[in-house]
């Protein structure tokens, strides 16, 4: 009898020291904090463009949020394919097409909803031919290479 409690004890420790979350941190970048992770969620080349969407999760419980960037820098947001950089594209008025900041939110619950953030931004595309891409953001490795979908 003394042996069954011990199962579903042992169980019980099983899962508190495991992540609320299934990250591979191997297969998604990290964040300067390594507490959160990037996910490409889509990469489109439409009319000489290239929209970029990344949502950013965390397995770590308690998690407090961090500051990707305050303030953009066009030279330090790029995109990396076929051996070129292709820049941040502006909008009507002359603004970089990306968020003015980038910060992830705290998550005291990942097991219920591991994501912290989401970021989209639209470059200058790589011409047809070139499928593949990385993107670079501050604080956070190099996202990719992630193949680029044509509309």
């Amino acid at each position: 009898m003394r042996n069954l409690l011990l199962v579903p004890l042992v169980c019980l420790g099983l899962l508190a020291v495991s992540p609320a979350v299934a990250l591979d941190p191997g297969e998604m970048p990290a964040t300067a904090s390594a507490k959160a992770h990037a996910d490409l969620r889509r990469a489109v080349r439409a009319d000489g463009k290239l929209t970029v969407e990344v949502r950013f999760l965390t397995d770590f419980a308690g998690y407090s949020g961090e500051k990707i960037y305050t303030d953009l820098d066009e030279t330090a947001v790029h995109v990396d394919a076929g051996g070129q950089r292709y820049p941040l594209l502006r909008d009507a008025a002359g603004k970089p097409m990306a968020p003015q900041a980038l910060e992830l939110k705290f998550n005291y619950d990942p097991a219920k909803n591991p994501r912290v953030g989401s970021w989209k931004a639209v470059f200058v595309a790589p011409p047809a031919g070139v499928n593949e891409a990385v993107l670079i953001l501050p604080n956070v490795a190099p996202i990719g290479p992630f193949p680029i979908t044509d509309r």
